[in-house]
C-alpha cells in the first residue's frame, strides 16, 4: 500500500466491529525494528482514533513523512467482539493517484499492445516503486494493494498465475492508469537520479466502471447546478459506492478518463452552467472538495488530469458532437489548465479548473484500424465489424483463435497477427493502443504539477489573422507560451481527404486524411452545439444557443433526420451527400509550419475571394490516417499522425473560432484574440 507523502497528512480508517468503542493505531516502522537499539524510534508511534459520530468507523490522520520507507499499521479495537487486530504490511509513503471514469480507463491490460513490454520490465527489476490496487467492476476484478512482482505472480483470485501471465492480476488491472504510472515514474525517477534520491514511490487506485455516465460519479446536488445534465435513477450511484469510501485517503490527484456515454446529452458550456462541459468543473470540484474536507489532508487545489475521447468513442454520436465533447470535457477552455491560470489573474471560474492537465486521444485510435481499412468488412450485417482473415469472415472475437500461418490473406496479416496476440474489447470503440495515452497524460502531469519545465500541451489557438489582400492566406498562431520553446510541426498529409459515408448499423460518416482544416465563409452557419427547443421532443426545432457561439432561439432549423450529421442530411441512407455533413464547412491544404515556428499558414485560393467567417482543425471525428494508401493497416501501422502536431510529439489541441474583421474569436470561456 502507498500513503500519500508529505506535506499531506495520510489518514488510516475502517470500521469498528461489533461492540467496539474505541480503536488505536500503532505504526512500526520496519527499518527501527531491524535496527533496533533498544531506544524508541520516531517512525514506530501509537494515536488514538477518532470515531465517527455514528460510532461505527474510526480514522487517524498521521504525521507527515517523506517518500519511501516500510511500514506496518495496526488498528485495534476496543470492546470489540472480534478481538483479531487489523493489518496493514509493507505501507509505504508516496503519490497516490485515483483513475476513475468508464470503459477506456478500465480496460484491462491485457487488451494493451504493449502490456508484455511492461510485463518484461518488471521482471527485470523496474517499476518496483509502483504499487497497484483496483475496486471490484464490470470490467476488472478485486485487486488488493500489490507490487507488481506480487500482481503478476498471482491470479485475481489470488492463486499462483504460474507462466501465463495473461491470467495474472496485473494484467486485469486498468492500462490508461498503469500506463501512466509508469511513465510517471520514468519522469520522476530521472528527476530523482539527478538529485541523488530513489525514485519516489506512486500508488494507484483504479475504480471505473465500463458504461457509466458523469452523472452516475457525482452526488444529486453537484448535478443539480447544471442544466441539461441526464435524468436517471442510476444518477450517483457511483458516487457514493465508488468516489465515497476513498475519500478519507489522502492523494496527490486524480485521472479521469470517461465521456462515451454522455454523447446523446448536451455538452454544454462551463460559462452557462450547462451540460458537460458544467458537469466536467463540477466533478472536478467536488472531488477536491471531498478528498480535502479535513485540513492538512488532500490539498484542496489536488491536481486533476483529463483524457480526451478518441474518435472511435461516438457512441453513435454525430461528428459535431464529438467535438462539443471535447470542448467540454475541458469545461469550455479548449485546453487544460486554461492558459489565464499559468499566465495571469484569473477568475474564479478559471481557478476552479487551475492545477488540471490533459491528455489528447483523437489521434489514438487503434493502430491496426479496430474497425476501417483494407482488412475490414462493415456492413449491414450483426457482426460488424468482420475482418479479413482467419479464413475471412471472422468477428473479431473470434481471431483469437488463429493459429499463426492460418489462411488470412497476405495484405492483412499484420492486422490479423495483431488480433490474435492482442485481442480487442468489444471491437474499435476500445483502442488497444494506450501507452500513448498514458504517456501523453504522465507528461502533461510532471510538467505542470511536479514542476517541469517541458511542454505538457501540444499546438493550442491563441489566435489567427486573415492576409491584407482578403483572400490569399489565413496565418493560425499558436500560444508560444504552452509550447515552452516546441516548435509547429506540419506532418505529412494526403491532401485530398476520402469521405466515407455512413454504415447502417456501424459507423458514422467520415472525413479521412486531409489537412484537418476547415473553414465556412457563411457566419451564420457557425454553432458549436445544436439543441432542441424542446429537449423531450426528438421533432423539436433546432437552435444554436449563445453559449454554442449562435444566436439563440431567435433562428431555428428543422429537426435533423436520422443520426448523422447534427444539421441536416440523412444519416439513415447509406449514400449520404458529402456535402450536407460538411455543413458549409470547406476543407482546405495547409501550405506550411508558418511564418513563424508558432503559426501555420493555410491557403485560401480554393474560397474565390469569399472571405473565411470561421476555422476549425481536427473538430470532431478525426480520422487522419490515409485509407486510400494501400500500407495502411495492412503493412503499415497508424497512430498519431494528424498533420499539426509540436515538436516533442504533441498533436495540437482541436479548435473552432469565428473569424470576425479577419481575426479570430472564440466562444467563452476560451480566449483566442492574439494577433499573429
Amino acid at each position: 500500500m502507498v500513503l500519500q507523502q508529505q506535506p499531506a497528512k495520510a489518514c488510516v480508517y475502517g470500521l469498528l466491529g461489533d461492540g467496539g468503542t474505541a480503536a488505536s493505531v500503532k505504526i512500526i516502522s520496519v527499518a527501527a525494528a531491524l535496527n533496533s537499539t533498544g531506544s524508541a524510534s520516531p517512525d514506530t508511534y501509537e494515536m488514538n482514533a477518532e470515531i465517527s459520530a455514528d460510532g461505527n468507523g474510526f480514522k487517524v490522520c498521521l504525521p507527515p513523512k517523506p517518500a519511501g520507507g516500510s511500514y506496518v499499521i495496526t488498528a485495534t479495537c476496543t470492546g470489540c467482539q472480534n478481538t483479531t487486530n487489523a493489518v496493514l504490511e509493507d505501507v509505504t509513503y508516496g503519490d497516490v493517484w485515483y483513475c476513475g471514469g468508464q470503459s477506456n480507463m478500465a480496460l484491462p491490460m491485457l487488451h494493451s499492445y504493449s502490456r508484455n513490454i511492461s510485463r518484461d520490465s518488471i521482471l527485470s527489476g523496474h517499476y518496483s516503486n509502483i504499487r497497484i490496487h483496483g475496486l471490484l467492476g464490470n470490467m476488472n476484478p478485486f485487486q488488493p494493494w500489490a507490487t507488481l512482482k506480487d500482481a503478476l505472480a498471482r491470479t485475481s483470485t489470488g492463486s499462483d498465475a504460474g507462466n501465463n501471465s495473461d491470467t495474472s492480476s496485473f494484467m486485469h488491472f486498468s492500462a490508461s492508469c498503469y500506463y501512466f504510472g509508469e511513465s510517471l515514474s520514468d519522469h520522476l525517477a530521472a528527476k530523482s537520479t539527478a538529485a541523488g534520491k530513489e525514485a519516489t514511490p506512486i500508488g494507484l487506485i483504479h475504480t471505473a466502471w465500463g458504461g457509466s455516465t458523469i452523472e452516475q460519479w457525482l452526488s444529486r446536488d453537484a448535478i443539480a447546478t447544471c442544466g441539461g445534465a441526464a435524468v436517471s435513477p442510476v444518477n450517483s450511484e457511483w458516487h457514493e459506492s465508488r468516489v465515497l469510501p476513498y475519500v478519507g485517503m489522502s492523494v496527490k490527484g486524480f485521472t479521469w478518463y470517461q465521456g462515451e456515454n454522455d454523447m446523446q446529452t448536451d455538452k454544454g458550456n462551463s460559462v452557462a452552467n450547462w451540460g458537460y462541459s458544467c458537469l466536467m468543473q463540477a466533478l472536478v470540484t467536488q472531488w477536491r472538495s471531498l478528498w480535502s474536507a479535513t485540513p492538512g489532508t488532500t490539498d484542496p487545489n489536488a491536481a486533476f488530469g483529463i483524457v480526451t475521447l478518441a474518435s472511435s468513442g461516438s457512441e453513435g454520436g454525430s461528428s459535431r458532437a464529438m467535438g462539443a465533447m471535447r470542448q467540454a470535457q475541458t469545461a469550455g477552455y479548449g485546453v487544460l489548465p486554461p492558459p489565464a491560470t499559468m499566465t495571469r489573474t484569473t477568475s474564479s471560474a478559471e481557478l476552479a479548473m487551475a492545477n488540471t492537465f490533459m491528455a489528447q486521444a483523437y489521434d489514438l485510435d487503434d493502430k491496426w484500424s479496430g474497425d476501417r481499412g483494407p482488412c475490414v468488412e462493415i456492413g449491414w450485417n450483426t457482426t460488424s465489424p468482420l475482418h479479413n482473415c482467419c479464413g475471412k469472415g471472422a468477428n473479431g472475437s473470434a481471431v483469437q483463435g488463429c493459429e499463426s500461418g492460418s489462411t488470412a490473406d497476405l495484405e492483412c496479416a499484420n492486422m490479423c497477427a495483431a488480433q490474435r496476440t492482442t485481442t480487442q474489447y468489444m471491437g474499435g470503440i476500445h483502442p488497444r493502443s494506450k501507452k500513448p495515452v498514458g504517456e501523453r497524460l504522465a507528461k502533461a502531469a510532471f510538467n505542470t504539477i511536479y514542476g517541469g519545465l517541458e511542454s505538457y500541451t501540444g499546438p493550442t489557438l491563441a489566435g489567427c489573422s486573415v492576409d491584407a489582400a482578403g483572400a490569399g492566406s489565413l496565418t493560425v498562431q499558436f500560444d508560444a507560451k504552452m509550447l515552452r520553446g516546441d516548435t509547429v510541426v506540419l506532418q505529412k498529409y494526403n491532401v485530398a481527404p476520402n469521405f466515407t459515408p455512413y454504415y447502417h448499423g456501424h459507423g458514422n460518416p467520415q472525413w479521412h486524411s486531409g489537412s484537418q482544416l476547415w473553414v465556412q465563409t457563411v457566419a451564420s452557419s457557425f454553432c458549436i452545439e445544436g439543441i432542441r427547443v424542446n429537449t423531450s421532443n426528438s421533432s423539436s426545432p433546432i437552435y444554436c444557443p449563445t453559449w454554442a457561439g449562435g444566436v439563440g432561439t431567435a433562428s431555428t432549423r428543422h429537426a435533423w433526420n436520422g443520426r448523422f450529421p447534427s444539421f441536416g442530411g440523412n444519416g439513415a441512407n447509406p449514400s449520404n451527400d458529402p456535402d450536407q455533413f460538411n455543413e458549409g464547412w470547406i476543407n482546405l491544404p495547409i501550405i506550411s509550419a508558418g511564418k513563424t515556428s508558432t503559426s501555420i499558414t493555410v491557403d485560401l485560393s480554393p474560397l474565390k475571394g469569399a472571405a473565411p467567417t470561421a476555422v476549425k482543425y481536427a473538430w470532431g471525428i478525426v480520422h487522419c490516417c490515409d485509407i486510400t494508401d494501400p500500407t495502411t493497416f495492412t503493412s503499415k501501422e497508424c497512430l498519431a499522425n494528424c498533420p499539426i502536431m509540436g515538436s516533442s510529439g504533441l498533436p495540437a489541441n482541436p479548435f473552432m473560432a469565428k473569424i470576425v474583421g479577419g481575426k479570430c474569436e472564440c466562444v467563452a470561456p476560451q480566449v483566442c484574440d492574439q494577433s499573429s
